[in-house]
């Protein structure tokens, strides 16, 4: 009996001790999850799906129920019924918004899964945005240092939008960028003083300095600026755009989005001469709203209004804000935001600073680095590849990407942060030096930093830029913490550079490769206008015009064969037009465009008659024909051979269309 109540009483003082220990306990973690969000949703909203209320009124039985909703949508999502598994997801979402997995789940099925069901680009370009409004604008605002969606949401501005396995995606560009020049505004032109990387960070850096400064609303500003107020004041009355209230919605139809869109054709306006400005076709009520742009008091107080409207924009609708993206040119180079690559360097970088905030010995194993590490250098070889646009809101299918060497140091600088701080801990938590173990991600990130390093060796040498292609050579060559598993490596390098690029190609195999067509092709226009043409040596300018039109022959044979997904107005791998007089007119009118006067008038001038057709055709439709006026007939003469090339063209653009695929075929 005694030896009963010594159990009995060892089991109540055990159960005491459980239950204070559980109050003590239960009071910290409750704390701990109300500070980070870690909470199940404990009210239901008007609208939300009737598993929302069941779920809450489960109570600790929830956890449960959400298991199950997950393995149902999991099954939807297998059986191809997509719709329902979305329904289902942002139940779970209502649920459990700190769950990131369902966010990303949620996001892919509408991005990919539902996207390609649809008929028509315009609708697929909808359900794209809208798994990116997903992750950037609940996902990330929910679980704002959750690596796991900065990794996906830049994957979908990587590979979704400026990849090219959708073959929708030039839809998807052009309608990205005409979306982001309405935002930002069209990024000022590079002048020969910012010819240098350094000088056209610092002149982009001021021009987004504008918006970081403006107040963070339009109402704090216009109680602080009585002629903002007044600005405001008269577009309302006059204009029927009221930015007093909410300035965005989902369809960018909102009062702030109006008023920046026409901002970019009131600044088309503002350079065109009175002649022309007076012929353009306006609606009424625009014509109002441009009255009140160009009145001369109110000039200053438009611009304060229009960089709150930016910046208000940017932070209630983007969840950015301009002060980041400011660091991200400071770091990675000269970012145009009218491309995807910028954004998914901005999100991919972001998820990883936040989420180091957070990094400890024991939870170093649920953090991926390397992924979301990967994401950043995608991005800047991309940038590399594509990252000089040419785009014209008011032309907006005329959309052209060139190479861009300025990011070419920037895949190096940020590769050496990398390997100081990857994977400092292994999956059992034990902390290690990446460099003397030899890990995968050691060879991962020094094999992809050679690939990069022959891409950009290629280009420089087919541009002219002897001086840089021999320095990067070099790098290649003698960089210390290359891999060494490759046996003819010493003898791949041990030759001059004219052979090594001539090697690179032929032995690579590299011609059927989209993005090296591309740097390859281009690369050589821009040598035989740059080195041929504007200083006079057509010896040049032949070779390096004949190099671009046989990689281009031998990059469409291999590539664009008339296969469905190849159809249409662009195919799907068709990173450069498919006729070459056509590529090389794009090339030349884009350098015409970037060079201005007087670099670019010589150029054109200089340039066979056949050329200057292909080229006419690209600048007669830029807004820098309006920029010019009278003075554009001046410089840019028509070619006598002009009206036959344009009509060719015309015909060539016409059989595009009547081949388009129909995406429900495919």
């Amino acid at each position: 009996m005694r030896r009963e109540k010594i159990i009995q009483l060892a089991a109540v003082g055990a159960m005491v001790g459980c239950m204070s220990a559980s109050m003590v306990l239960t009071a910290a973690v409750s704390s701990s999850a109300g500070r980070n969000r870690l909470v199940y949703t404990d009210r239901a909203e008007e609208g939300d799906p009737p598993e929302v209320a069941l779920g809450i009124a489960m109570g600790a039985f929830r956890g449960i129920f959400v298991n199950i909703l997950w393995m149902r949508a999991n099954d939807r999502k297998n059986e191809g019924r997509y719709y329902d598994a979305v329904d289902l997801a942002k139940t779970i979402t209502k649920l459990q918004p700190r769950f990131p997995r369902v966010w990303a789940f949620h996001a892919w099925n509408l991005a990919y899964n539902i996207s390609v069901t649809t008929n028509t680009k315009e609708e697929r370009w909808n359900w794209v945005n809208q798994g990116i409004r997903l992750l950037r604008d609940e996902g990330i605002r929910s679980n704002p240092n959750d690596l796991l969606l900065h990794k996906e949401l830049a994957w979908i501005y990587l590979h979704k939008i400026q990849g090219y396995m959708d073959d929708a995606n030039q839809y998807y560009k052009r309608a990205f960028a005409a979306e982001w020049t309405a935002v930002l505004g069209s990024p000022p032109r590079r002048t020969p003083d910012e010819f240098t990387t350094e000088k056209r960070v610092e002149q982009l850096k001021k021009w987004l300095q504008t918006v970081a400064d403006a107040p963070d609303s339009v109402g704090e500003l216009t109680a602080q600026d009585s002629l903002a107020a007044e600005f405001v004041r008269r577009m309302k009355a006059e204009g029927n755009i009221d930015l007093t209230g909410p300035l965005y919605d989902e369809r960018g139809t909102g009062p702030g989005e109006q008023m920046l869109a026409l901002v970019e054709v009131a600044r088309r306006l503002s350079r065109m001469p009175e002649a022309i400005r007076n012929r353009y076709s306006m609606r009424p009520e625009d014509v109002n709203v441009f009255r009140v742009f160009f009145t001369p008091e109110l000039e200053k107080a438009r611009n304060h209004v229009i960089a709150a409207v930016r910046k208000q924009i940017l932070r209630g609708k983007y969840n950015m804000t301009p002060q980041q993206m400011i660091g991200c040119m400071e770091r990675f180079g000269p970012l145009d935001w009218r491309h995807a690559a910028s954004h998914a360097l901005y999100w991919s970088d972001k998820g990883t600073n936040e989420a180091l905030s957070r990094i400890t010995a024991e939870n170093r194993r649920d953090f991926d680095f390397l992924n979301a590490d990967r994401q950043t250098l995608h991005a800047i070889q991309e940038l590399f590849r594509t990252g000089d646009v040419v785009f014209d809101l008011t032309n907006p299918d005329q959309y052209l990407t060139m190479p861009s060497a300025d990011f070419i140091p920037a895949y190096g600088n940020v590769l050496e942060f990398y390997r100081e701080r990857a994977d400092i801990y292994d999956s059992s938590g034990r902390k290690f030096n990446a460099e003397d173990t030899g890990k995968r991600i050691y060879t991962s990130y020094s094999a992809g930093y050679e690939n990069f390093l022959k891409d950009a060796v290629r280009f420089l040498f087919r541009k002219g830029d002897m001086e840089a292609a021999e320095k990067y050579f070099e790098k290649a060559r003698d960089y210390n913490k290359m891999n060494v598993n490759d046996p003819e490596r010493t003898a791949k390098y041990s030759v001059t550079l004219p052979e090594f690029v001539e090697n690179e190609i032929k032995d690579e195999d590299r011609f059927g490769v989209p993005d090296v067509a591309k740097t390859e092709i281009v690369g050589a226009l821009q040598s035989a206008y740059l080195n041929g043409i504007l200083v006079g040596d057509m010896k040049q300018f032949r070779a390096s015009l004949d190099y671009a039109r046989l990689f281009h022959q031998v990059f469409m044979a291999k590539q664009l064969t008339n296969v469905a997904v190849n159809q249409g107005e662009k195919g799907r791998m068709e990173v450069i037009p498919r006729d070459f007089r056509e590529a090389a007119g794009q090339v030349l009118a884009a350098m015409v465009v970037g060079f201005g006067f007087p670099d670019g008038e010589t150029l054109y001038q200089r340039a066979p008659a056949d050329l200057q057709a292909w080229a006419y055709y690209y600048l007669e439709q830029s807004s820098y024909k309006q920029d010019l006026g009278e003075q554009f007939e001046l410089s840019f003469p028509v070619s006598p051979v002009y009206a036959s090339y344009k009509a060719e063209l015309l015909q060539s653009l016409g059989d595009r269309q009547k081949n388009q695929g129909n995406l429900e075929q495919k």
